[in-house]
């Protein structure tokens, strides 16, 4: 969605790229109050031309199965870590959860990209080139987006005759997969309340239709501000300096101060949390009181909160840098295992709970895709990595965890009760067991089995893309950089 990025390298691709390096120019000089001022009228000419993209791509026609839902409305909760569902904070998130998947990237564009496509990032290439330790702190380069050919699940459904709809909370997720819906929703960091009651509008316009449903929420994401009755409920100190935001993450021990301030991020954590679950609850009674409607929720990522700092300081680069805190730097499990909660979708394999670590094999995020597409009656419409979850996950599967944003590449691969974590730029292979991901020396044959399952490292060749300077500024705010 940068204005101007060259598709190609032809004499109008240059020149366009040339532009839009001159526009991003001129948009980086204006004050960040007048930016904030314009981003209104930036999300709308955004909206309207990801609407036309839309309009644009052929795709093929397709009959859905005669028993597909009419409605299929899929949330993704930005930085929701599966761990964050339980019955006492997140109920209805917990009543519904048949899965604690394994995320295949750990932060949001990759990882959206593969739940579009049912594919691992190094399959898509919608991970970034470089293995560099420096990207991803001080720029504000996306990596490529899929070719605009390319059928992924919004387009499958779209070929299926369902009107399609996608709402961004904020910008980069946008970047992703914008142009992928009939109707696009963009927002500069806007709470559940007014994605979701866009949504409904549009819903309740097209309830006699089929529809489906892509809706990215933020509400956990940097800066975290629920409403006030969720900060009493969760007795959170707002009077805490910075507290919406990341502080002490670079340092592993942050002595007494720091440690109330992380005592009370968490506590803000788990209030977003529980705010994001009443609002999940609130959408489900509107759109489910019609008939056939199926609600999938799920994660991009989890994000971490010092679960390993000391560790990650002693191992890993980390180009912020930020140490076990955040989302898109080492796969620990906090940022690597995200919830699937579903309602309005029979037949779902009965190894897929809390004890699929030990009956079957792990599942992913990239099984969402095909799973729903098993729904619909079409699973042959993409070419998928992952497997519908309707019908289980073979035991001997190993999952991946791919793309970091900041530092140098880190891998992490899955095998029993076995995690290995790998970079090659950091020179460092770490081990766990699970599920209390402890430091281990793995198995001479395990530790085979994983390393041979790991793809590619960046190679650099394909280009990555500036973001321009209006986004800029938006994801600034949202402590991109």
């Amino acid at each position: 969605m940068n204005d101007g990025d060259a598709p190609d390298g032809s004499a109008t691709g240059r020149l366009r790229g040339g532009a839009g390096a001159a526009a991003r120019r001129v948009v980086e000089r204006l004050p960040d109050g007048v930016k904030r001022a314009l981003a209104g009228p930036y999300n709308r000419v955004q909206t309207r031309r990801a609407d036309r993209a839309f309009r644009r791509r052929e795709r093929p026609t397709l009959s859905p199965a005669a028993d597909a839902p009419q409605h299929v409305v899929c949330v993704v909760v930005d930085a929701l870590r599966a761990d964050a569902v339980d019955d006492r904070v997140t109920p209805f998130l917990a009543d519904r959860t048949v899965a604690r998947a394994v995320t295949p990237a750990p932060w949001t564009f990759p990882a959206v990209t593969s739940l579009v496509t049912g594919r691992y990032p190094h399959e898509h290439g919608s991970m970034r080139q470089s293995d560099a330790a420096d990207r991803g702190a001080t720029d504000l380069v996306v990596p490529p987006t899929l070719p605009d050919e390319e059928v992924t699940l919004p387009d499958a459904f779209a070929a299926a005759g369902y009107r399609t709809y996608g709402a961004f909370a904020f910008h980069m997720p946008f970047f992703a997969l914008g142009g992928r819906f009939e109707r696009h929703a963009l927002y500069d960091d806007a709470p559940a309340d007014a994605v979701l009651d866009d949504f409904t509008d549009w819903f309740d316009g097209h309830a006699d239709e089929r529809t489906f449903s892509y809706l990215h929420l933020g509400d956990l994401h940097e800066p975290v501000d629920p409403p006030a009755a969720y900060w009493s409920r969760h007795d959170v100190d707002r009077s805490i300096d910075g507290i919406r935001r990341w502080r002490y993450e670079r340092d592993p021990d942050p002595g007494p101060d720091g440690e109330r301030y992380r005592a009370h991020r968490r506590r803000l954590y788990r209030a977003a949390a529980d705010h994001v679950d009443d609002r999940l609850a609130a959408l489900h009674d509107r759109v489910t009181g019609r008939d056939d409607v199926a609600l999938v929720v799920t994660a991009d990522h989890g994000e971490a909160l010092w679960e390993h700092a000391p560790l990650d300081a002693e191992r890993f680069a980390d180009s912020r840098p930020a140490h076990g805190v955040d989302h898109g730097g080492t796969p620990y499990e906090s940022v690597a295992r995200v919830p699937i909660a579903v309602d309005g979708l029979d037949r779902f394999d009965s190894d897929l709970g809390s004890d699929a670590d030990r009956n079957g094999g792990r599942p992913s995020l990239v099984d969402l895709a095909p799973t729903l597409l098993d729904a619909l009656g079409r699973p042959d419409a993409l070419s998928t990595t992952g497997v519908s979850l309707r019908d289980g996950v073979p035991a001997d599967r190993i999952p991946l965890v791919e793309a970091a944003r900041y530092g140098h590449e880190k891998k992490a691969v899955y095998l029993d009760e076995w995690k290995l974590v790998v970079s090659r730029g950091d020179d460092e292979s770490v081990g766990f067991t699970l599920p209390e991901e402890t430091l281990a020396d793995l198995p001479a044959d395990a530790e085979k089995r994983l390393y041979d399952a790991l793809p590619a490292w960046p190679d650099g060749e394909s280009p990555e893309r500036h973001v321009s300077g209006m986004a800029q500024q938006r994801l600034e705010d949202l402590g991109y950089v």
